[in-house]
C-alpha cells in the first residue's frame, strides 16, 4: 500500500533534514576544518546556519499548528487570563 503523503509528513521530513544539516555544519571540525583555515568558509556557514534555524522554527510551529491547532491558544504556566472589564 502507497503511504499517503501529507503536509505534516512532508513537512516532518524537512525538519529532520533541516536537523541533520544544522549537525553536519557544527561537525565540520571533526573533518578538519576549522575556522582560522577558511576563514570565509565559517562567514557562509555561520550565516547559512542562522538561517536554517529560523527556517526550523517556522518548520517547528508549523507542525505544531497542523497537529494540535488548539493547543495555540491553550494556557501555560504561569500564564495569566487577562481580565476585560465592562464598560458602561
Amino acid at each position: 500500500m502507497i503511504e499517503y503523503d501529507s503536509k505534516i509528513l512532508r513537512l516532518k521530513k524537512q525538519y529532520q533534514g533541516l536537523s541533520r544539516l544544522m549537525t553536519s555544519i557544527s561537525d565540520l571540525y571533526i573533518y578538519g576544518i576549522y575556522p582560522q583555515n577558511y576563514p570565509n568558509l565559517s562567514v557562509v556557514l555561520d550565516q547559512t546556519k542562522d538561517h536554517v534555524k529560523q527556517i526550523l522554527k517556522e518548520t517547528k510551529a508549523e507542525i505544531a499548528q497542523l497537529e494540535e491547532p488548539n493547543s495555540k491558544y491553550d494556557l501555560v504556566a504561569g500564564d495569566a487570563i487577562e481580565v476585560i472589564e465592562d464598560y458602561e
